[in-house]
């Protein structure tokens, strides 16, 4: 059995016995893990946009677990929720905000619990408003791809016009598809 302890804990026992039964336990001390460089380290990387590694997500998730005392954990947990607000793959904010909501549970409060199941909502709507703006913007070039080919003579405004959009849509669409 694996046994995780937050940072509070120091040491404890590797075997439990009760009567017949004896476990023996495979310990981890986040006591160990050194928070502020770990903290760095993936605010470095999300602040050029570099993916974490597997590990650099799990690091993120349990980071709050690596601060001794509840206030500083509850801090902690609130910067980790902004650390994983920047990450770029929508899968992995989810799993890493929905992993320090799970993990910080005995820590954070109700209002903290709110705001992070917020975020990933927000993550979540974001995403679909996104795809939305990628059908809308495929579906103008399209027109305006038409348009110019069955009459290449005309204006960028006149194809604004035509078409209901602004004639920097129409520029910028000419100038991708070299039209």
């Amino acid at each position: 059995m694996i046994v995780i302890y937050t940072a509070d804990v120091e040491k404890a026992p590797e075997e439990f016995s009760a009567g017949c039964l004896s476990l023996k336990m495979e310990q981890a001390f986040l006591s160990k893990i050194d928070s502020e460089t770990v903290q760095e380290e993936i605010r470095e990387k999300l602040e050029h946009r570099l993916p974490l590694s597997d590990d650099e997500l799990m690091k993120l998730i349990i980071l709050p677990l690596t601060y001794k005392g509840k206030e500083k954990k509850k801090q902690a947990v609130k910067e980790a929720v902004e650390l994983a607000k920047k990450i770029v793959d929508k899968e992995e904010k989810t799993f890493v905000l929905s992993g320090i909501l799970v993990f910080a549970d005995k820590i954070i409060d109700s209002e903290t619990a709110k705001y992070i199941k917020e975020v990933v909502r927000m993550t979540q709507v974001a995403e679909l408003l996104l795809e939305e703006g990628r059908k809308e913007g495929l579906i103008l070039s399209g027109k305006i791809f038409r348009v110019v080919r069955e009459c290449s003579d005309l204006t960028n405004e006149r194809i604004a016009e035509e078409v209901g959009c602004s004639v920097e849509e129409v520029e910028s669409t000419r100038k991708i598809f070299d039209i």
